[in-house]
C-alpha cells in the first residue's frame, strides 16, 4: 500500500506536457524554416520590384506598373495628358537577370468609364533583361525606365471613372499654392 501512495502522475504529466510543447514547436518552426530555405534569390529580387511604379517606355509612353511579389500585377497606359487609354493584367517572374511577363485581360476607357474583361492569358511571353535597378530592356530592344514609386495608386475597377495620372499632382499643387497665399 505504501508503494501505491508514493506513485504520482506528476512525472508522467510533465513528460506529456514537454512532448506536446515539442510537437507544437516543430509544427510551427519547420514550415518557417522550410520557407526560408526555399526562398530563392529570384524571389527576393521580385520582392524589391514589388510596388506601384511610374514607368516610361520607348517614345515617352507613360505607364503605371503594379507588380506584386506573388507574381501578379497590372500595367496601365496613359496619353500625354494623363488619361488612361488601356491596361492589362500581368503575370511575371524573375529568372536570373531576365523578367518574363505574360499578359491577360484588357482594360480600356470608353465615355469616361473603365471597362475590363478577362479572356485568358496570352500565349506570348515578353522577356526583359534587368539592366540595373531602374531599367529593363525588352529582347526586341525597347527600354523601360522605372521613374518612381506611386504609393497612392489604386487599381481602376470595372465601371469606375477613368483615372487621370496627373489629377492628384494637380490637386496637390493647387492645395500648396492656396496654402501659400
Amino acid at each position: 500500500m505504501k508503494l501505491l501512495r508514493q506513485l504520482s502522475f506528476r512525472p508522467v504529466f510533465l513528460s506529456l506536457l514537454q512532448a506536446y510543447v515539442l510537437v507544437l514547436a516543430v509544427f510551427f518552426l519547420v514550415p518557417m524554416l522550410a520557407n526560408a530555405q526555399n526562398q530563392t534569390p529570384d524571389q527576393s529580387t521580385a520582392r524589391q520590384w514589388a510596388g506601384n511604379w511610374l514607368v516610361v517606355g520607348q517614345g515617352d509612353e507613360q505607364l503605371v506598373w503594379q507588380l506584386k511579389s506573388d507574381g501578379t500585377g497590372f500595367a496601365h497606359g496613359f496619353r500625354k495628358d494623363g488619361q488612361l487609354t488601356h491596361g492589362f493584367a500581368i503575370s511575371w517572374r524573375i529568372d536570373g537577370d531576365t523578367v518574363r511577363i505574360r499578359t491577360g485581360g484588357t482594360l480600356h476607357c470608353n465615355s469616361g468609364m473603365v471597362y475590363a474583361q478577362f479572356t485568358g492569358w496570352s500565349p506570348v511571353t515578353l522577356d526583359f533583361n534587368v539592366i540595373d535597378g531602374r531599367h529593363w530592356r525588352q529582347h526586341n530592344g525597347g527600354i523601360l525606365a522605372f521613374q518612381r514609386r506611386l504609393p497612392d495608386w489604386k487599381t481602376p475597377n470595372h465601371g469606375a471613372e477613368c483615372p487621370n495620372l496627373y489629377e492628384d499632382q494637380h490637386k496637390e499643387s493647387q492645395q500648396t499654392a492656396s496654402a501659400g497665399n
